[in-house]
């Protein structure tokens, strides 16, 4: 990532099946290692060595067995070739980020926005999800002045929606007609300096540099052993931009391009938004860096949820206080039911909160629930709330969680509820969003996402005439403005007749009727 001269190397390796040999290049560029096969060798050794002992080729005997083969020369252009693309793609990003590239406005608008509002790590990662989506589809050395061309009108009416596939079920979907695509992913990671490990040739250079790192060592083929130094550190997952960072301080940067089977299918209302609203959101901050006059974003809305979107669970085409009952009688067994109350009858946050949850914040004597810690990508986080309100639990969550409890092992205060045979962390969230599906159409559910089960306890609240300030405080929303949206999500009964008495006292009561 830094614009320092692309530099490589070739080495001849032998084949697997132990006869051959091919030539490999290796190079290192601004976006880190590089090492690619070029072909199969037609070599010989000249019986020359370099100053590190390597052997020193020279072209073999006779005319190369196929056009396919390289000799030194050859292999020599290919390197020379390899290494001015590199450095042509090296001009081309530096001039980008100079005048303001697309991946330069991404980042510049995350710094922005986390020194405004303190960013979860959850959510920073799924803005890095998102950013990277856009970069593969939009490039992410593009100038942002490009996108004035009003290409982003198709891009937006066109976006598509892409779910990973394993290869044997991508190639099953190809076969019955739909649109799946091998993409390219691109990741980076970092290691800290001194956590390189190391491949040397023999036992006793082994054992030497283990004991000067320190470091420990075990061999891993014929003629390689390989030292790891103690308190290693495993690559982690960075972003672009802090790869470009942390290169720069001497950590060792990887970038990673992984092929992935992607099954595509038209985008629904929320997810095209989402999209819109950050590019939208990063463009804003272009202009602002006047990188561009005015943001091209401005004339592409944003779409209805109206039609596609199902936030509670209902039943056919009218409300149903009974659903929840349903969706449980097909749980699996107390685990799932436990884990679903605690969105129906608790508004939890599903799946983060309730995977953090730990028996210490389950009050059985007073009767409430603490939802004090989340859990999201592998990790623990804090809620989005700071102030978390003890929220009362029915009868039915009580029943369910004491009934997890008398499992009889990980029911400490610091363990967790919903936690996994490892016993150390909670349980995978897959299974239990599979059985949620699954319980689902069973009961005859129209189809929500888990995470709405939470919007079930709001819009019931609301419905039952609680208070909006005490929806607020159990739903924990830190802005009244987001629990407004319960408040008139179902029409109460008396609110026709309320609004007639104030408008006409005289008129005649009104018989309210449920929407059909």
């Amino acid at each position: 990532m830094s614009a320092a001269k692309p530099k490589g190397h070739l080495q001849v390796k032998r084949d697997k099946n132990g006869r051959t040999r091919s030539y490999y290049a290796f190079w290192r560029d601004q976006d880190g290692k590089h090492g690619i096969r070029l072909g199969p060798a037609h070599v010989r050794d000249s019986g020359r060595r370099t100053p590190r002992g390597a052997t020193i080729w020279r072209a073999g005997n006779g005319p190369r067995p196929t056009r396919a083969h390289l000799t030194p020369r050859d292999a020599e252009a290919r390197l020379g070739q390899l290494l001015t693309e590199a450095a042509t793609r090296c001009e081309v990003s530096a001039a980008a980020c100079l005048s303001g590239c697309l991946s330069r406005a991404a980042d510049g608008w995350l710094a922005e926005r986390k020194g405004e509002r303190g960013l979860k790590r959850s959510t920073i990662a799924g803005y890095e999800d998102m950013f990277e989506r856009l970069y593969r589809d939009l490039g992410a050395d593009t100038p942002v002045q490009e996108f004035a061309d009003g290409r982003l009108r198709l891009y937006f009416a066109e976006f598509r929606a892409f779910r990973g596939l394993g290869e044997t079920a991508a190639h099953k979907a190809l076969e019955d007609g739909k649109d799946v695509r091998e993409i390219v992913v691109e990741r980076w990671t970092a290691q800290p300096p001194g956590s390189q490990t190391v491949e040397v040739a023999t036992k006793a250079e082994a054992e030497r540099l283990a004991a000067e790192m320190p470091g420990t060592w075990k061999h891993r083929r014929r003629g390689a052993y390989r030292v790891v130094p103690l308190d290693v550190q495993r690559p982690r997952r960075v972003s672009r931009a802090a790869a470009d960072s942390l290169g720069q301080e001497g950590w060792l940067v990887k970038r990673r391009l992984t092929r992935r089977w992607m099954i595509a299918a038209p985008a629904r209302a929320q997810t095209r938004n989402k999209y819109r609203d950050i590019l939208a959101a990063i463009l804003d901050y272009a202009v602002r860096e006047r990188w561009l006059e005015a943001n091209p974003l401005a004339e592409v809305k944003r779409s209805s949820m109206r039609g596609d979107r199902e936030r509670i669970l209902r039943r056919d085409d009218y409300y149903d206080p009974d659903e929840v009952d349903r969706l449980l009688q097909d749980a699996p067994g107390v685990f799932e039911q436990a884990f679903w109350l605690c969105g129906a009858h608790a508004g939890f946050r599903l799946p983060g909160e309730a995977l953090g949850l730990r028996w210490g914040a389950v009050d059985f004597h007073a009767g409430v629930i603490r939802p004090y810690d989340n859990w999201v990508r592998n990790a623990a986080d804090t809620t989005k709330t700071s102030d978390s309100e003890a929220i009362p639990m029915t009868p039915r969550l009580s029943r369910a969680l004491a009934t997890l409890k008398q499992r009889g092992v990980a029911v400490s205060d610091a363990d967790f509820v919903f936690v996994s045979e490892f016993r150390d962390r909670p349980v995978s969230d897959r299974p239990i969003r599979e059985a949620f599906r699954v319980a689902q159409e069973t009961a005859g559910l129209k189809p929500i996402h888990m995470y709405n089960l939470r919007h079930s306890f709001g819009t019931t609240l609301a419905r039952s005439g609680v208070d909006i300030r005490t929806i607020q405080a159990l739903m924990r929303h830190d802005r009244l403005s987001t629990t407004e949206q319960y408040m008139a999500y179902w029409p109460r009964p008396e609110l026709a007749e309320l609004i007639a008495r104030a408008l006409d006292p005289h008129s005649r009561p009104i018989r309210w009727r449920s929407p059909s």
